[in-house]
């Protein structure tokens, strides 16, 4: 594969996200290589998957290629978008899946960590949320992973200010389960994924499922609402969300318009 390396050991599977010239952002072969990987994961009953970047990595994932995005010409509403799938993969995968991350995590790349069921980190780490800053709008399937991990308020202090997170309040917020050492990072979660790997699958799986169907009923109802759907039409059709993505092309400040 070109973008992402994978091992497998014994029922543990390893996910290397290997784009570290873009910031390890995700293009659309990537994502069909990371569909690819947790397809060949299942087929293999792995029972636990580390998603890593490569050792020194300053960012973790910088999210999709912003040229990537969606265009309005094309369907407005995208619930299964290419980014989507990938994050079903994680989240539909039957075994449990560790985000191992050292360095920053940005836009997209908070959805992927956000979908794993573990999110382990170092000092190093870091998130921001990022839509705001290019007049993007989130469907509820993606509003909703960053619901799981905090309350609305600190939902709507990230989607708003698009600040960034450090590790600190990462783990004092619940985002992180665990901060750990650089030096210390890879030992602490392999010894996890071990203790995972000795417990029983099935159980594991159904409460996995279980938690997630919790957490989701209420996304598929508001997924299928009318007015909700035509404001994200809106969005995608608004002036904002072409030059936020112009300006972010052209290493610009966007002028925002509000239409």
């Amino acid at each position: 594969m070109r973008f992402i390396k994978t091992k497998i050991e014994g029922k543990l599977g390893r996910l290397i996200l290997d784009n570290d010239n873009k910031s390890n952002s995700l293009n659309l072969t990537m994502l069909e290589e990371f569909k690819a990987a947790f397809d060949n994961f299942k087929q293999e009953k792995c029972r636990v998957v580390l998603i890593e970047a490569k050792p020194k990595a300053k960012v973790w994932c910088a999210g999709l290629q912003i040229d990537q995005l969606p265009d309005p010409s094309f369907d407005p509403v995208p619930y299964e978008y290419a980014l989507e799938k990938i994050l079903k993969c994680v989240e539909n995968f039957p075994g449990i899946v560790i985000a191992m991350i050292s360095g920053s995590v940005w836009g997209g790349g908070c959805e992927l960590a956000f979908s794993c069921d573990i999110l382990i980190g170092s000092p190093s780490a870091s998130f921001s949320i990022t839509p705001a800053k290019i007049s993007a709008p989130y469907n509820p399937n993606q509003v909703n992973r960053v619901l799981q991990r905090v309350g609305s308020n600190i939902a709507l202090e990230m989607f708003s200010t698009a600040n960034i997170m450090n590790a600190k309040r990462a783990i004092e917020l619940g985002i992180l389960n665990h901060l750990v050492s650089e030096n210390k990072l890879k030992d602490f979660t392999n010894n996890l994924a071990d203790k995972i790997l000795q417990n029983a699958p099935l159980t594991i799986a159904l409460i996995k499922k279980q938690i997630h169907e919790l957490g989701t009923r209420t996304v598929e109802q508001l997924t299928a609402d009318e007015q909700n759907r035509a404001l994200i039409k809106q969005v995608y059709n608004s002036h904002d969300y072409k030059e936020g993505k112009k300006a972010f092309l052209e290493k610009r400040k966007p002028n925002f318009t509000g239409e």
